[in-house]
């Protein structure tokens, strides 16, 4: 830790006199060297004070001889001062009364014209006396280090548990290191506020290479720390939690380098960050049960109380219009429904994702509605969309978002609009057909035997009600098909033998998920 040149010639009991002008006193020295050499520069490194007591520049082989007057006439004084300067010698300190009567003119001369700062030790301080002041400055400012560390931890951690918790342990170590910080989710987005210019009170953003940096390394799904240096600022950046299993990344920014204290700063963030981020995550994982219990009440009209629930989760609703994206459930990844989790789960989402069956339901506020969509096509994912609907017809929203999802290509969004658009198909699933179908079927839903007529029914109606093909794509007899059937006509009391009771049945299941029904 350097110590200022001009607070050592200010120190008063060392007596020390500048001999070149006070402008060249204004750098700092890392440490104290003396040396008697000619050319010391194997010895020296840059930033170190040099004491000397000349006696390179006499022509005397008594080391106990008087001092002389002057130095020898050949003394290169010139050739001296340029070999320290161009080692990065800071300084010389020139110990009088050793050797020689004062300091030599040619030396103050050199000095001056390379404007290496020389000053005057008198006989009485010893060399000891400055290097012990450099010393024990540097071990006060390494004390003085620690404690502001040892500070900032603490105030780290307090913030961690306070209020504000994640975004204010951020703000504190910002604070504290004088930079700039970000903390990012397992999606690459930011979850802590962002930061605030000290003068203008302005939101700075997390420059886009630093974002692309976090994307790629959490792209690697390695625990990695890299430095991303740009040409006016030093940057860290650096994963949270396990490789294979990252909750998060932390970028570091500001104009100078980060040493090994603020390292140890930086190092308790983002040991807080892992484990915000970390337990944030498990409880995620742990609500999804509660989360489709509480689906249930939404279908049940009980909008208000679920939404008081779930803000305890950190999920807002859907406000007055929504619509419903249907994810099959067997092909959506873990990390797909990871994803779409975490993006309700953030404090400016309104968006609910809950399993349902065998789907993955996602309701999306009418705002936000443009956005998902793009979302859902960069990923490629394969989504059954519905018309922007209110809360009364929720139960609506889903079947038509189910059968969109049944009439999409793979990794395709397909609206029910456009399903409607082009198919009278996509009609059946109005509510006022549904819920007739739903009131029609009940009594045969109710039990596993109706469910099972109606999906033999299913792809009998598929094969335009021939019982030889639909037997065969079922694996039985047709005359097992034909009794199923006729048990069937007796429960729904429907004719399946004429066009309209078929046409009636058809319709009823068109409307209703089947799937859904027998879950």
């Amino acid at each position: 830790m350097p110590t200022p040149l001009s607070e050592i010639i200010a120190t008063e009991r060392l007596a020390l006199r500048p001999l070149t002008d006070s402008s060249t006193f204004d750098r700092s020295v890392t440490w104290v060297h003396n040396s008697d050499l000619n050319d010391p520069t194997p010895f020296v490194s840059e930033g170190q004070l040099l004491l000397t007591t000349g006696r390179q520049f006499v022509d005397t082989a008594d080391p106990t001889a008087e001092p002389v007057a002057e130095p020898a006439a050949e003394a290169d004084f010139v050739g001296y001062v340029a070999r320290l300067v161009s080692a990065g010698v800071a300084a010389i300190g020139f110990g009088t009364e050793v050797i020689t009567h004062g300091v030599p003119a040619g030396l103050v001369d050199a000095c001056a014209t390379a404007e290496l700062p020389l000053f005057e030790v008198p006989y009485r301080i010893p060399f000891i006396a400055i290097s012990r002041l450099v010393a024990d400055n540097e071990a006060e400012q390494t004390r003085a280090g620690f404690d502001r560390a040892l500070a900032a931890q603490n105030d780290i951690a307090r913030a961690a548990v306070g209020k504000g918790r994640l975004s204010s342990a951020a703000i504190s170590a910002a604070e504290h290191l004088d930079c700039r910080v970000w903390i990012f989710d397992a999606d690459g987005e930011l979850v802590n506020e962002p930061h605030r210019d000290s003068h203008t009170r302005r939101s700075l953003d997390a420059a886009p290479d630093i974002r692309q940096s976090v994307t790629d390394l959490l792209g690697r799904a390695r625990r990695a720390r890299v430095a991303d240096d740009a040409a006016d600022e030093h940057r860290v950046v650096q994963t949270l939690g396990s490789t294979g299993r990252l909750c998060g990344a932390i970028a570091w920014a500001r104009d100078t380098e980060f040493g090994a204290l603020d390292r140890s700063v930086m190092t308790v963030l983002a040991a807080l960050a892992e484990v915000s981020l970390e337990q944030t995550e498990n409880l995620r994982v742990g609500h999804r049960a509660i989360l489709e219990q509480l689906f249930q009440l939404l279908k049940d009209g009980r909008v208000d109380s679920v939404r008081r629930a779930v803000r305890v989760a950190g999920i807002e609703l859907p406000a007055d219009r929504f619509a419903v994206a249907a994810l099959d459930l067997s092909e959506t990844s873990a990390s797909v429904r990871d994803v779409l989790e975490r993006r309700a789960a953030r404090s400016d989402s309104r968006i609910f994702a809950v399993a349902d069956g065998r789907h993955l339901l996602v309701l999306i506020d009418a705002k936000q509605l443009a956005a998902e969509r793009r979302f859902f096509a960069a990923s490629d994912l394969t989504v059954g969309l519905s018309a922007e609907v209110g809360w009364p017809e929720l139960t609506v929203a889903i079947t038509q978002a189910v059968r969109s999802l049944e009439a999409s290509p793979p990794a395709t969004v397909t609206e029910f609009a456009s399903l409607v658009g082009e198919s009278f198909f996509g009609l059946l699933a109005s509510s006022s057909v549904a819920d007739i179908a739903h009131a029609r079927l009940a009594s045969v839903i109710e039990s596993a035997e109706g469910i099972g007529l109606l999906r033999f029914a299913q792809v009998w109606l598929r094969h335009n009600g021939q019982w030889d093909p639909a037997a065969r794509e079922l694996g039985i007899h047709r005359h097992g098909l034909k009794s199923r059937m006729q048990r069937l006509s007796e429960l729904t009391n429907l004719s399946l033998d004429t066009f309209q009771g078929r046409a009636e049945l058809w319709a009823m299941l068109a409307a209703i998920d089947l799937g859904e029904t027998g879950s």
